[in-house]
């Protein structure tokens, strides 16, 4: 504009008042017009700020606020992007995301703190697992259910061991292989060995039978058989990645028909036996009281005590044994249940917002202009992220299966044997020989 009006400082000697009609036409058509509508915030119309949402889409930001990196391929002025979901303006969103989309510090200390929790629950099913290995008495049925158990359960907890104080490691990884392929398989051999111990007591007590105690060569086929190739097909498809949490799974795209349709498909008659087998129970205890009491309606004179019947006490010995197992086979199942409910409603908003990529776009505007904090922004994706008590929760509960094998099994009679071992051990050092002091429990 200016070298125009210097080429027309002549013709103002001519004709001032042309001049000065035509600079201010040309005036107004290089300013922008006055209007009476903004789309500027009030901090911005107050402090002057940059307003992000006006800037062409080939605007690159020099120096990306904290805590954005450089989109390097941005840089380059080619109009290119390392990613068009993530990245705008030439700053892209740190990985990982979830920890920015909710308010600050939410995500990284509540899924450390979960974490955490899986990291307690490996050692405390690594204790069970080698109790029940060397003590003489674990090795046989049907603490061999237990046992079985443990070590499916630790595997599935171990995987914190690949995150733990550093979540990002596992978050940011460009492979997630290993860990993911030890959750999948884990998970499908808890869920197995808890439908093991689920059918036990329902053939022990339904059935007076014994018939899992010779059996367990075919269920160690089965139960770790199968998620064997569970994982083994996960891992052909290549579909073993990080979504959300500080978990590696399958990803979306497989999770439900490879992971938790085959995982109900175990569950849901386990859960079903389970019941019958309690209506079972109170229908024979039910019973039993009746004829107790009929009996002695009708007998005369000294009312003697009809003693129980068989079925009866069969089923009061079957439960004193097996409770614990039961027990921690309904808390597994449940918590198997509740996590996958959470996932299935919730974790595929994330997936679904990060590939739509409209609202992270409006979000990433909202983050890159000056004055707005992450807690301001997350009012704009806060409906379309899963809800983080819920997630935190379902994390929570199943990270805390190894805490519940240990309060179930870690009795005072478990250390009464390791007493005994080591008191055994040290009398053969000696080369004397003594009695073992306390009970032997047979029981679970």
């Amino acid at each position: 504009m200016e070298p125009l009006l210097k080429q027309l400082k002549p013709v103002c000697n001519i004709s001032p008042v042309c001049f000065d009609a035509f600079s201010r036409y040309i005036c107004s058509k290089a300013y922008p017009k006055c209007q009476t509508s903004s789309n500027l915030s009030p901090q911005q119309i107050d402090q002057g700020k940059l307003n992000i949402s006006a800037a062409p889409s080939d605007f690159i930001i020099q120096q990306c606020p904290a805590p954005f990196v450089k989109d390097t391929l941005a840089s380059t002025g080619e109009g290119k992007t390392l990613d068009s979901k993530l990245c705008q303006f030439g700053c892209c969103i740190p990985c990982p995301a979830q920890n920015l989309f909710y308010k600050d510090g939410w995500a990284k200390k509540g899924f450390t703190a979960t974490n955490a929790v899986r990291f307690v629950s490996a050692v405390l099913s690594a204790i069970l697992c080698i109790s029940y290995l060397v003590l003489p008495d674990k090795r046989k049925h049907p603490s061999l259910l237990i046992l079985n158990l443990a070590i499916s359960i630790f595997f599935f907890s171990m995987t914190s061991f690949f995150s733990i104080g550093n979540p990002e490691r596992l978050q940011c990884s460009a492979n997630g292989v290993t860990p993911g392929a030890i959750l999948v398989f884990s998970s499908f051999a808890t869920t197995l060995w808890c439908c093991a111990l689920i059918l036990n007591l329902h053939v022990h007590t339904v059935w007076k039978s014994n018939f899992f105690v010779d059996k367990y060569l075919l269920l160690n086929i089965i139960c770790w058989g199968i998620p064997t190739v569970i994982t083994c097909i996960a891992l052909g498809l290549h579909s073993l990645k990080f979504e959300f949490a500080s978990l590696c799974l399958v990803k979306m795209e497989y999770v439900f028909k490879l992971y938790f349709y085959p995982l109900a498909a175990i569950i849901c008659p386990s859960f079903l036996i389970h019941i019958g087998t309690f209506f079972y129970i109170a229908t024979v205890a039910i019973r039993e009281g009746l004829e107790s009491d009929m009996s002695q309606s009708l007998s005369t004179g000294n009312v003697s005590e009809r003693p129980q019947g068989v079925s009866h006490r069969h089923l009061v010995v079957a439960v004193k044994i097996q409770w614990r197992a039961l027990l921690l086979a309904v808390v597994a199942i449940v918590t198997i249940l509740f996590y996958w409910l959470a996932y299935m409603t919730q974790v595929n908003r994330i997936t679904t917002t990060q590939a739509e990529g409209t609202l992270t776009q409006s979000w990433l505007q909202c983050m890159l202009t000056p004055g707005n904090s992450q807690n301001t922004c997350y009012e704009i994706l806060k409906s379309s992220l899963p809800s983080f008590p819920l997630m935190v929760t379902a994390d929570a509960l199943a990270g805390l299966i190894g805490c519940w094998l240990f309060i179930l099994f870690g009795k005072r009679s478990l250390w009464r044997e390791w007493n005994d071992l080591i008191y055994d051990l040290r009398i053969k050092l000696r080369g004397k020989r003594g009695e073992k002091y306390g009970e032997q429990f047979f029981a679970l």
